[in-house]
């Protein structure tokens, strides 16, 4: 017997967060405003991607975009006495999206979009000497499919993304839409917890 095989999962997974105030307001209210404006930039990426295969009337339907709850975490790394992080994950798919490759120009074409976005929110990189300190908003690309890049603008996947329990609980709280969230089993004898 021969089994189908999968079609990869080319999906985006994008974490955002902020923990202080910013040209946008308070870190929810950042985030919330910048939330329409991260949807738009992929869209426009996504078009720019497949622009033979999509078109202009579904524009906006081309891809699904699955947002996780606001998180309050507490700073990880960075100088002591931050404020707690406010963070959320959005994880991006499409069927028209899925027939892209991942490629490492397309990536680093969108996190500067990204980047683009963190500078209208008030957020200034250039400030090298505080590794980790506070952030107006922290757009960070985490995955896209299993694309790996290695380069001084992006890293894929995100080298500290099983350290990143601000990423780790918003993204599972996303999977467990689609697939149903895992159940707990009384503790067993045989199995130490």
């Amino acid at each position: 017997m021969t089994y189908a095989k999968p079609k990869p999962e080319l999906k985006l997974v994008i974490s955002i967060g902020a923990n202080i105030p910013g040209i946008l307001g308070d870190p929810i209210r950042t985030i919330t405003a910048i939330r329409p404006q991260i949807e738009k930039s992929i869209i426009q990426w996504n078009v720019a991607l497949n622009c033979q295969t999509i078109q202009a009337q579904n524009i906006d339907k081309s891809l699904s975009f699955e947002w996780a709850p606001l998180f309050e975490t507490d700073p990880v790394g960075g100088p002591t006495h931050q404020p707690k992080f406010i963070n959320t994950v959005v994880v991006v798919a499409g069927e028209e999206f899925a027939t892209v490759k991942p490629n490492e120009k397309a990536a680093i074409s969108l996190m500067k979009k990204f980047l683009e976005l963190e500078k209208i929110a008030g957020r200034e990189r250039g400030n090298t000497e505080t590794t980790w300190g506070p952030r107006s908003l922290d757009i960070d690309f985490i995955s896209w499919g299993g694309l790996q890049v290695n380069t001084k603008t992006l890293i894929l996947p995100h080298p500290r993304l099983s350290e990143r329990n601000f990423v780790l609980t918003p993204l599972s709280e996303v999977l467990s839409k689609t697939q149903g969230k895992p159940r707990r089993i009384k503790p067993q004898n045989i199995w130490p917890e």
